[in-house]
């Protein structure tokens, strides 16, 4: 993936994960900060828009969201074999 790329799908994770609690930024504000983060909506929509928030922000946000954060090993097309 290209570093655009890379940005494009940052971007569309936490937005999608706020799209399925049916969560606004406001919100989203108001829950991070029940949890201790304090970020001002400004700097949430920021990050959150920009695409280039750090691991922390998106450690905060999954523990404010009731999230995990897994790692999953890619799956190489090339190394599938049908059975």
């Amino acid at each position: 993936m290209t570093r655009e790329e890379i940005t494009k799908h940052v971007k569309q994770v936490i937005k999608m994960e706020m799209l399925k609690k049916d969560m606004n930024f406001v919100e989203l504000q108001k829950v991070m900060e029940a949890h201790g983060y304090n970020y001002s909506l400004d700097a949430i929509r920021q990050k959150v828009g920009r695409g280039t928030y750090d691991a922390r922000f998106l450690y905060e946000f999954s523990e404010s969201m009731g999230l995990d954060i897994l790692f999953v090993e890619k799956i190489n097309s090339s190394n599938l074999k049908l059975v």
